[in-house]
């Protein structure tokens, strides 16, 4: 978690991600989409790192132990300037993430982790991955969204609605 010059602190985070799939709160459709369009997006742990949420600490938290508020964009929002990030804390984030040696490291643990929560799901073990028609019907729908292009920001508004 860098601290920009300007006094920003900057949290990344894939938790969401996995606590979204371990939600009991969450029917089995959604969670069928976000592991779809996970496996779709997040095909490696270097790939994980542009979807990795951005968060922020308030005024008075200071990490690691404040809470954490989640902005709703990612990192590739920020580098894309998709944000409310200025230009000097867009190019000095990105030699952050370019620069920090502990990153690789992070990212492969975060896409692990991923990777267990998927393999966990409970939606394995649900009606949605039945042999009849219904269920194929469902599955080929979801399949469908979430290869639409903005699949990953529609996860990130599902997580952003369960945070809230």
């Amino acid at each position: 978690m860098p601290q920009l010059k300007s006094g920003r602190h900057v949290a990344l985070s894939v938790i969401p991600y996995i606590d979204l799939l371990g939600s009991s709160a969450l029917e089995d459709t959604r969670r069928f989409f976000a592991i779809v369009v996970m496996r779709l997006n997040i095909g490696s742990a270097l790939a994980l790192r542009d979807h990795a949420l951005i968060g922020s600490f308030g005024a008075d938290a200071r990490p690691p132990d404040g809470p954490v508020y989640y902005s709703g964009c990612c990192v590739a929002d920020v580098l894309a300037g998709r944000s409310d990030f200025s230009p000097d804390e867009i190019a000095e984030f990105a030699q952050w993430l370019e620069s920090e040696p502990r990153m690789a490291t992070w990212l492969q643990q975060q896409f692990e982790d991923i990777n267990i929560a998927i393999q966990e799901c409970s939606v394995w073990n649900s009606s949605l991955l039945a042999d009849d028609v219904a269920a194929l019907i469902k599955r080929t729908l979801i399949e469908k969204a979430a290869l639409e292009p903005g699949s990953m920001q529609q996860l990130r508004s599902v997580i952003a609605k369960a945070e809230s």
